[in-house]
């Protein structure tokens, strides 16, 4: 220590960790209790030769310096916690703008006083621009709106119109700090290299004047110590422009999306070229269905799920790989080019995935320079820009291209692909969890954004050189897109599914060390994203953003009767209006139902019940196929096969149609049950009929066995295609001879299956479902006579039979109370309207047709379905008292 310098201690201070960091900064040592640097006088009254003393003068300013930033930053933390011990707020409130500008108008004042100069920190209020002030290095002009929502409920204008009072900051002519020369804006191009920060775009947050040389920060104005040119800390360690105020770090995030919408764009105009291609070489595929309705082409792949409106997902014998929307890159594995000449195919093949590693190299950096750029509110050491962002940057993502990508990487359906591109995906998760922590952008993550048609890219826009053109509808709206969150519910959705499997399958101890490394880097990367949608939850829930309305739906447990509360709530509010309000509450109505479908569509289950199997291993008595698991319960499936059946049920969880619904057993993950609803408009509207599925030792290689449970106890054959035996017939399956296009081919799915079943068998005239009855005609009195037969039976066993306290602790109890108590109104006039044509229903007498299934009905204790009797049975009495029943399961 200098001489003359001394320590003396004294009480801790108020916000310990603040003064320690400040410290740390400083690199100074942090002693147990803080301590205070003071000059005493040498005691022996020599004097300090004068190198000591200016030594020492520099240390006391620095030390002075120091203990400043300390002051202030101890007011800043006190009066933080005192507003909270105060009652005026909680830790879990949305951030408040307005108080945090009064905050900065407070600190401003505080160095004003200790510089004898006015406020270093504007506070620009309402719609006007950022006028750019030039006191001196610490000056920071902040926008502070004069209404800015503590929660959003959805942008009512378009991000181009918010963005029309900024424009000034990111284009506008400045007057020069030292000889009020006219500086232009720079406008130049940003490149992707490697680095946090590229150096074309740090040369961009300058500012020069070529009249005096002088160099500004281009977004306060205030004069840097930066040579013309430079480059920022790549090449001048000195800048440290990138952290001078809000407003640069808002043109910083502009300079970046608008480099990675010029890309986006011309890339994209490839992409599209390649799929026209594309397209173009398979409009020879034959997409037809065979008279019988007994099979789905593998033309019609893309018409189910909700995939990516950009491309199809399909499927391989050895990985379920999807194509890139913006680069048409097929992950499928090829076979290596022969010794020899390369074909032109081969080089182009070869030029093709150079350009992919391109385009994956702007992807992967621009995330990554995002996620540095976008506030960091609950850093361990926040900047004034992280805690008051300038409120631009909101509008700026959502006019860019960024949302259409995380929305492109969100929706991607190909696991593998997840897994090969781990940094890209890490990557967005960082950029949603900044994106997540700040009021100013958490809308782009959770609120719907708008649609564009056309676009010329954010810069081009910002610089008038072109226009957006929005996406519209038949009344001239401009349509939304939904919520980026709502996407990322499903990824993860998809990553627990496959963490499901995974887990076991790595139990398990696969031989194959490539397979072994792929499921280790593929659970890695879903427990990731996992972890990322539970740090989303909190930082909105700690913003105090609301949940949307599809959320509070979908989110509440099955059993509790608020849909039905809500329909009747409709009922009333809808009475003397006209047809159109009932149109809307129609369609409101479905829109309610699939997502509660969505929410149950897909579980991990334990399928097995009763006491262990006589050989040991589980007993799997009430599933049809229980006899093939154990026969396979020591056989290996190769580890490729159950890595792609990992997979497709991954994919599964969030591909099914509405009205499906599937579950997995938690140990033999090839042992499935599925629930299909019959489709409205049929004879088997609103009922409900069960399979069982087994996937095969050797799938995909060979199709999966399916089995039809809902049979009336093998009394009733409910379609052509449907026996009373439990027999599915369909081509897909291998049950039945139809065309070539419509047979089992290893890229086939269960999807596929499922969707077959629902939208080819469970039709509105199944009576034509049978070879050589000809062409439709549901006016034919032989059509009408079979559906009344339907129709009958799907009220007897499709319908009342579920309303029974023998299902209520079985697997399917949530999806029987969800279907039935949102649509059970819906269901009782479709009943009273069948009656009028058919009596029986009043007074239901059961037809003995055959045997009862070998394999009893799971009912949760493994009961035998009862042999029907031939009693009399009123079915809509039936109906109303089950309706009942399962309402005492809600109040369970």
């Amino acid at each position: 220590m200098p001489k003359g310098l001394s320590k003396r201690a004294h009480s801790p201070s108020a916000n310990d960790r603040s003064s320690k960091r400040a410290r740390r900064d400083a690199e100074l040592p942090a002693p147990e209790m803080d301590e205070v640097i003071t000059i005493s006088s040498p005691s022996n009254g020599v004097g300090v030769d004068y190198e000591e003393d200016e030594e020492m003068k520099s240390i006391m300013a620095q030390i002075a310096a120091q203990e400043e930033s300390e002051r202030l930053a101890r007011k800043l933390q006190n009066q933080y916690d005192s507003s909270f011990a105060s009652g005026s707020g909680s830790k879990d409130a949305p951030i408040d703008l307005e108080d945090d500008a009064a905050l900065a108008r407070m600190l401003a004042d505080e160095w004003a006083k200790e510089d004898g100069a006015s406020s270093d920190i504007e506070i620009v209020a309402g719609p006007s621009q950022p006028k750019p002030q030039i006191n001196n290095h610490r000056r920071t002009s902040i926008d502070v709106p004069k209404s800015v929502p503590t929660k959003y409920q959805e942008l009512r204008i378009r991000p181009e119109q918010a963005l029309q009072r900024f424009k000034e900051l990111f284009t506008g002519t400045k007057a020069c700090s030292k000889c009020k020369a006219e500086v232009k804006s720079p406008r130049g191009c940003v490149t992707f290299s490697d680095g946090d920060i590229p150096p074309t775009l740090t040369y961009l947050l300058h500012a020069s004047c070529s009249s005096c040389r002088t160099n500004h920060c281009r977004g306060c104005f205030t004069s840097i110590d930066c040579p013309i040119g430079c480059k920022g800390p790549s090449k001048n360690p000195k800048c440290a422009v990138i952290e001078c105020c809000a407003e640069v770090r808002a043109i910083a995030i502009f300079e970046t999306l608008g480099g990675f919408d010029r890309l986006f764009i011309t890339e994209r105009a490839a992409a599209d070229s390649r799929a026209l291609a594309i397209a173009k070489a398979s409009t020879a595929k034959v997409k037809t269905v065979g008279p019988g309705g007994t099979g789905y082409g593998r033309g019609d792949e893309g018409h189910y799920g909700d995939y990516d409106d950009y491309y199809d997902d399909y499927y391989s014998d050895d990985d379920m790989d999807g194509i890139d929307p913006f680069t048409s890159k097929s992950k499928k594995k090829g076979t290596a080019s022969r010794v020899g000449r390369a074909k032109p195919q081969a080089q182009s093949k070869r030029a093709k995935n150079n350009s992919d590693a391109a385009w994956e190299h702007v992807v992967l950096h621009t995330l990554n320079i995002l996620a540095t750029l976008l506030p960091m509110p609950y850093a361990e050491e926040p900047k004034v820009y992280d805690l008051l962002p300038h409120p631009s940057i909101g509008h700026l993502l959502s006019l860019s291209q960024i949302p259409t990508l995380l929305a492109t990487l969100l929706r991607n359906d190909s696991v593998n692909d997840w897994i090969s591109r781990k940094e890209t995906y890490n990557a967005m998760l960082s950029v949603m969890r900044r994106l997540a922590e700040c009021e100013l952008t958490i809308h782009c993550l959770i609120g719907s954004h708008w649609e564009s048609s056309a676009t010329c890219g954010l810069e081009n826009w910002m610089w008038g050189d072109g226009q957006i053109t929005w996406t519209t509808n038949l009344s001239g709206e401009v349509e939304a897109a939904p919520p980026l969150y709502a996407f990322f519910k499903k990824l993860t959705k998809q990553s627990e599914a496959f963490l499901a499997g995974a887990m076991h399958m790595l139990e398990g101890g696969d031989a194959d060390p490539e397979v072994e490394e792929t499921m280790m880097n593929g659970t890695s990367l879903c427990g990731d994203i996992i972890a990322a949608r539970d740090e989303l939850e909190r930082a909105i829930a700690i913003l105090g953003q609301p949940v949307s309305d599809r959320e509070d739906r979908v989110q509440k447990p099955a059993d509790e009767p608020d849909t039905a509360i809500d329909t009747q709530r409709q009922k009333k509010k809808g009475k003397g209006k006209g047809k159109s309000n009932s149109g809307e509450a129609s369609v409101q109505f479905d829109k309610v139902y699939a997502e509660l479908c969505e929410r149950l569509s897909f579980k991990h289950v334990s399928l097995a019940d009763g006491p262990a199997a006589p050989g040991g291993g589980l007993n799997y008595a009430s599933y049809y196929y229980a006899q093939q698991l154990a026969s396979t319960q020591n056989a290996t499936r190769l580890p490729k096969s159950r890595f792609h059946l990992l997979k497709e049920l991954a994919i599964t969880a969030t591909s099914l149609p509405p009205g499906v619904w599937v579950r997995v057993d938690e140990v033999r993950n090839d042992a499935i049950k599925i629930m299909i609803a019959g489709p409205d408009g049929t004879p088997y509207a609103g009922g409900l009929f069960e399979f069982d599925c087994f996937m095969p030792i050797d799938y995909p290689r060979q199709p999966p066995l399916m089995h039809l449970r809902t049979t009336g106890g093998g009394s009733v054959r409910f379609n052509p295609n449907l026996y009373n035996d439990g027999k599915v017939c369909l081509s897909l399956l291998g049950t039945w001879p139809g065309r070539p296009e419509e047979q089992w081919s290893p890229q086939s799915t269960l999807l596929q299956v499922l969707v077959s079943i629902q939208s080819m068998i469970l039709i509105d005239a199944p009576y034509y479902n049978e070879p050589g009855h000809g062409q439709a005609n549901l006016k034919a009195p032989v059509s009408i006579s079979y559906n009344r037969e339907i129709s009958l039976q799907t009220v007897r066993w499709a319908i009342v039979d579920w309303l029974d306290d023998k299902h209520r602790d079985g697997i399917w109890r949530d999806v029987i109370a969800s279907h039935f108590t949102h649509r059970k109104d819906k269901i009782r006039q479709q009943i009273v309207e069948w009656n009028k044509t058919d009596p029986s229903i009043r007074s239901y007498v059961s037809k003995g047709y055959g045997k009862p299934s070998a394999a009893p009905r799971r009912g949760g204790k493994g009961k035998a379905a009862v042999k029907p009797t031939q009693s009399s049975m009123d079915l809509l009495d039936e109906f109303d008292k089950g309706i009942k029943v399962i309402g005492a399961w809600i109040d369970d």
